[in-house]
């Protein structure tokens, strides 16, 4: 085993013609020391022979020389490398796994089927976190949690061309199963497997840029179709629906509740965030239509088939879009008019607020994650949800998407929004700013209001949208739904 101490620099090295030494005469064998270059790992004899040398092309691919004299690449910190890639392989030494010590980091040996799956239970870089929403929508029917460890296994970190593959691989999979069981007239399988299905489809596209819109375009057609097919099957009903607004009109559905209690029912508008479609975020919500609540899922602007397939982006004054879905709620003769709530997710949570502050129809909001500002609190304070972003906008430059998101904000408006609200974020949330979350929280006028921050690592929720936490967050969400609509 190779040992990693948790402090850097441990010491700095003096380069030479033959290499870089340590400023020591000996070094300790199995002793790691940092210089103004990659990290190397000793095991035991000269540095010649066996310092291996970890550049940031050895963390997610194979570098040239395992075992060389001379120092090459960019500088990467061992805090870096850490929080970055939890396994590296070495040329010659194989794979080796990162994994925390009583007393710091150890660097552990493992097979390459060990190696190359990154870690998606606590998550440090973009496929993780991408993977941990799939995992947490998993336990609500979006997928199977076992069935996504393996695809993540055949994937190397990094990797965003084998990333794409290997969903679209599982989708086709997976949806050829659904069409399977539904020739077969088994209706149940064919809906578990369409839901998942839906999912994968989505997960094959989350890395594409806006140069393959076209391709973005194709993948979330097949996860609508999947998730429609599934929606077919379901009991209780799940519409397919449209919303006008203006000259625009947004997809959606409308999900009744399962086993109401007798009379009109109690609702919830759910808003998605950045990249969050209504088909996606219905995993998140579900668990409100089986406590008897109707549940109201509508594409709106620079989200799902809004986005991908109409082009309609999105739009600081989300209470425009947000009256004509509530309009549309409000209609149904079947809902209770004084029941009505209002959540949003990840940058719903600043869709939702902002809908909130000029609507007095609505009865609760809940805001899973809070924003102030999209500018502030998500673009610049997450650099690679930029491009993400500046596509939502109708792809735009970075110079013009900073200046549109000036107007995306709660200024002047969060004291207007009187109704009961719960706001929920993570203390180590990469995505958006949880300062953001309590800023617009401390604006908002409503008497009656909850702020709560998970901060303990041990305790989960801790990450964007909780989504590590569902066994807390989710009873947290919604009992007090429960106990306002």
């Amino acid at each position: 085993m190779w040992k990693l101490l948790r402090y850097i620099p441990i010491s700095r090295g003096v380069r030479t013609d033959s290499g870089v030494q340590p400023p020591d005469s000996e070094v300790p064998s199995s002793r790691l020391w940092v210089d103004s270059g990659p990290l190397l790992f000793f095991r035991s004899g000269s540095i010649a022979s066996s310092a291996a040398i970890c550049s940031p092309e050895a963390a997610s691919s194979c570098p040239r020389s395992a075992f060389r004299s001379s120092v090459t690449g960019s500088a990467r910190s061992l805090t870096r490398l850490i929080s970055t890639y939890r396994v590296f392989r070495v040329a010659g030494c194989g794979w080796f796994a990162i994994e925390r010590g009583r007393f710091g980091y150890n660097c552990c040996p493992v097979n390459r089927e060990s190696a190359g799956m990154f870690d998606f239970f606590f998550p440090t870089e973009p496929f993780g976190s991408q993977t941990l929403r799939l995992v947490a929508e998993a336990g609500e029917g979006g997928g199977d949690a076992f069935e996504i460890a393996r695809v993540c296994r055949g994937i190397e970190p990094g990797d965003k061309a084998g990333w794409e593959s290997a969903w679209i691989a599982k989708a086709r999979d997976t949806e050829a199963r659904a069409r399977t069981a539904l020739a077969a007239g088994s209706e149940r399988t064919a809906m578990r497997y369409f839901f998942a299905a839906n999912q994968y489809w989505r997960m094959a596209d989350v890395f594409l840029t806006m140069e393959r819109n076209d391709d973005k375009a194709s993948r979330f057609a097949h996860s609508q179709t999947c998730f429609r097919e599934a929606a077919k099957l379901h009991d209780p009903p799940i519409e397919t629906i449209s919303v006008r607004c203006g000259d625009e009109e947004y997809d959606g559905y409308f999900c009744h509740p399962r086993n109401p209690q007798p009379g009109k029912w109690p609702a919830v508008f759910f808003i998605g965030g950045a990249d969050a479609f209504a088909e996606e975020i219905y995993f998140s919500g579900r668990e409100l239509v089986e406590r008897g609540y109707a549940l109201l899922l509508v594409d709106t602007p620079g989200r799902g088939s809004s986005m991908y397939l109409k082009g309609i982006p999105t739009r600081p004054d989300y209470e425009v879009p947000g009256k004509a879905c509530l309009d549309w709620l409000f209609a149904c003769p079947e809902i209770d008019p004084a029941r009505v709530g209002l959540m949003g997710i990840s940058m719903g949570g600043y869709y939702a607020p902002r809908v909130a502050a000029f609507e007095d129809r609505i009865c609760a909001l809940v805001s899973w994650c809070g924003c102030y500002s999209i500018l502030d609190d998500l673009y610049l304070f997450y650099e690679h949800l930029q491009p993400t972003v500046r596509r939502l906008l109708g792809g735009v430059s970075d110079a013009e998407a900073r200046k549109r998101l000036r107007s995306f904000s709660m200024e002047g408006l969060a004291s207007k929004i009187a109704v009961p609200t719960l706001m929920t974020h993570g203390a180590g949330d990469r995505l958006m700013n949880v300062e953001g979350a309590r800023q617009l929280f401390a604006g908002i006028g409503a008497a009656d209001k909850q702020l709560v921050v998970f901060e303990d690592p041990e305790e989960g929720g801790t990450v964007h949208c909780s989504h590590d936490c569902c066994v807390h967050h989710g009873p947290l969400v919604f009992d007090w739904i429960e106990r306002h609509v």
